[in-house]
């Protein structure tokens, strides 16, 4: 007992303290750190971005994180810390640097892990070597050609929505067009890349529609934290929030149709064996990925790799392209004078269409409507659709140079598109003008090439041909099929009063963008047809 009394123990009162002091000095160490000793510490940024990438996964949950991230330019200029390693760069100088040229140099980043159900796609696959030979695998079902094969379709689900438009119109109906736009790109997706339509138009019923939006907003809120990306996967399902539940059922859902079209798709091309030819089978774009073969090995994909990049034609091909749709007759909506000059140019380029015919042919669109062609670039300008941060890591040791700024080894560089779309310093103080007349310029015209709507360089997405052949082919034969009107009476006397100009449309994301309100009109069948 006297050999214990003459020991000397710490209190416990006086330990819990020595940890609370080092907890305190580690973390004010840390945010010391971050702020002013960071090689990202000079680049200005809100005080939370500089810390956590909490503070990413929180601009997603709000549903405006590029917006916000565009005012925080507006702010700073053109370079802003989002990320304890990420920048945010609105330089024009950036997009050949990181998109073009970056290639192995400047790969994705692990933002994209949260992109697959459980393994990557062509879209979030970072093995360079593998994404080459999964694009070449899918090249054809992408191309001009592989359209024009597949027009049939197209013009068959473009039949179902102008009837539908049609009986609007004959009983006098107010109906929400973004609706109609997405539903019909739903099945439009279902017939190009599994050769059956998933019957929303028909049915109306909205059970039948993927929810391709929980998916984009899980993988964008985990992947806003790539250092957390894969544990988020999997604590954050155990969470007993509805919310969040709700997030995963729609990513579970998403898979699970995926793997559907898939079985039934195999199931159909049982009598296909190695070396045949296709037996009496659409050539969908699931088939030619189903008997594509490595090049070097002569090995086929898997079905895991086939499910996957099902999973990918669902999440790509649904959402964006009618978001796009939605967005481009918003804007003509709210510029009749465009309007009017559009359904001007498709009547005197474009003959009548036939009674047999339900839409223009994508080759006479493209060709012979310039001014069309200028009102979706535009479009893609002022609202692009696909805008997360399109984040590549510095991988060069000497780091790189941007607009004379010196980036570091390591850092996450990203361009927001709707960021980059609205710096005034390249695109003019009236970058919030819906104003198809600015690519006449030849100045802007040349910076066509840096426009980031669909990507660039060779991580473009592959879809680009077959989205916009399809806007063109689907808004040329609504403009001359049908005269639409905003359905409120106050607000076509704002627009005619001119008080949108200038204004953009209210805005979500889930890392794609899309019309905050449904879009409400009324349609008139034209009978000033030639």
């Amino acid at each position: 007992m006297g050999f214990l009394r003459s020991q000397s123990f710490a209190s416990p009162v006086s330990t819990a303290g020595a940890v609370v002091l080092l907890s305190i000095t580690v973390f004010v160490g840390y945010i010391f750190y971050q702020c002013f000793v960071h090689p990202l510490a000079a680049y200005p940024g809100p005080f939370l971005a500089k810390v956590t990438d909490v503070w990413q996964a929180y601009q997603f949950l709000s549903l405006k994180q590029p917006y916000n991230l565009t005012q925080l330019h507006e702010k700073y200029g053109p370079f802003v810390r989002y990320g304890p390693d990420k920048l945010s760069v609105t330089s024009e100088d950036a997009i050949p640097l990181v998109y073009q040229k970056g290639g192995k140099s400047m790969p994705k980043t692990e933002f994209y892990d949260a992109y697959g159900a459980t393994h990557p796609n062509v879209f979030g696959m970072r093995d360079e070597a593998l994404h080459s030979i999964r694009r070449r695998h899918m090249s054809h079902s992408f191309s001009v050609s592989y359209v024009k094969e597949m027009e049939h379709y197209l013009d068959l689900n473009i039949n179902i929505l102008t009837e539908k438009i049609a009986s609007f119109s004959g009983r006098h109906e107010v109906f929400d067009l973004k609706r109609v736009l997405h539903y019909y790109t739903i099945d439009v997706l279902g017939e190009l890349a599994f050769s059956q339509s998933f019957g929303v138009q028909i049915s109306d019923n909205e059970s039948l529609v993927p929810p391709v939006i929980e998916h984009s907003l899980l993988a964008a809120v985990t992947g806003a934290w790539p250092a957390r990306t894969q544990l988020l996967k999997i604590w954050l399902a155990k969470i007993p929030l509805e919310g969040l539940q709700a997030l995963f059922r729609g990513r579970a859902a998403c898979a699970e149709l995926a793997s559907q079209c898939v079985q039934r798709r195999m199931m159909a091309l049982q009598s296909v064996k190695d070396g045949a030819t296709e037996l009496g089978q659409r050539k969908d774009i699931l088939t030619n990925l189903i008997l594509a073969k490595h090049p070097d090995t002569g090995e086929r994909l898997t079905q895991v790799d086939l499910e996957t990049e099902a999973f990918g034609f669902i999440i790509a091909g649904t959402h964006t392209t009618s978001a796009t749709t939605s967005l481009l007759f918003y804007h003509l909506l709210h510029a009749p004078e465009i309007m009017t000059k559009c359904v001007a140019e498709i009547e005197k380029n474009l003959p009548p269409l036939r009674p047999d015919q339900s839409s223009y042919l994508v080759a006479d669109v493209e060709s012979s409507l310039p001014y069309l062609r200028q009102c979706v670039r535009e479009n893609f300008r002022i609202t692009p659709v696909f805008t997360m941060p399109l984040a590549r890591r510095v991988m060069a040791p000497e780091g790189i140079t941007i607009a004379g700024q010196h980036i570091p080894h390591g850092t996450s560089v990203a361009v927001c598109n709707h960021s980059f779309h609205h710096n005034p310093a390249v695109w003019g103080p009236d970058h919030n003008v819906f104003d198809p007349d600015r690519w006449e310029d030849a100045a802007t015209a040349a910076r066509a090439r840096y426009l980031m709507h669909f990507g660039l360089g060779g991580r473009q997405c592959i879809g680009k041909t077959v989205a916009l052949s399809n806007i063109y082919k689907l808004s040329s034969t609504l403009l001359k099929e049908f005269e639409f009107e905003l359905a409120d009476h106050t607000e076509r006397l704002e627009v005619h009063q001119g008080s949108f100009k200038g204004k953009l449309p209210d805005l979500v994301s889930v890392g794609i963008s899309d019309l905050a309100q449904p879009l409400m009109v009324r349609a008139h069948k034209r009978t000033n047809v030639q």
